[in-house]
């Protein structure tokens, strides 16, 4: 009896342990966490210890690009693209941002169908403060089978120009691991139409 009680536990043990990795595993898949765009006050890129680190940073043969407006106005949404060319790989993801002039992060993301996920301060995953709300964009899962995204943004009434947009993205072999990927980095400005 009491070697039945062992391996029920156990077996509990296990069960939760390898539903608490697979979890994991499948939120990164979804997306990474907030403030990995390699803009500045982000953690750097998911090109780090113990993730997307096989090959340096930026050194994969694929384009990434963002496709932005050269000029906003303030409260007027603005469609963005992020996009891979010259890519082989079987899965694509990105992150997000806009940081002012000075620094702040600036304006909000709303995303356009499915492919795309603002990162909430409820996903615990995403680990995104509450002051961030809205400042940060990713695939979604079915995004990931992309190799652009379109999505809009809203540009805030008092920011100081430039607006420059930072991006991450990573080109994955699709084989469900960290290894053997290329993780990018670019960037794009906006000014206000109205200075």
């Amino acid at each position: 009896m009491r070697i039945l009680k062992k391996s029920v536990v156990c077996i509990m043990f296990n069960a939760a342990f390898y539903g608490l990795i697979t979890n994991t595993v499948l939120a990164w898949s979804s997306g990474p966490p907030a403030y990995r765009t390699g803009a500045a006050g982000d953690n750097g890129t998911c090109n780090v210890d113990g993730c997307h680190n096989s090959y340096s940073l930026n050194s994969g043969s694929a384009n990434f690009s963002i496709t932005a407006p050269a000029a906003y106005a303030a409260g007027k949404a603005v469609k963005i693209k992020v996009a891979f060319s010259n890519s082989s790989g079987k899965k694509h993801g990105f992150e997000m941002t806009a940081l002012d002039a000075d620094g702040n992060r600036v304006g909000t993301f709303k995303k356009i169908g499915n492919t795309t996920q603002v990162i909430s301060p409820g996903d615990a995953a995403r680990e995104l403060d509450k002051e961030d709300k809205d400042k940060y964009i990713e695939q979604s899962t079915k995004g990931a089978k992309k190799k652009s995204w379109i999505f809009k943004w809203t540009p805030p009434s008092d920011a100081t120009d430039p607006i420059t947009f930072y991006a991450a993205g990573c080109e994955a072999d699709g084989k469900g691991t960290a290894s053997d990927d290329y993780v990018y980095t670019t960037t794009a400005e906006t000014n206000s139409s109205n200075p």
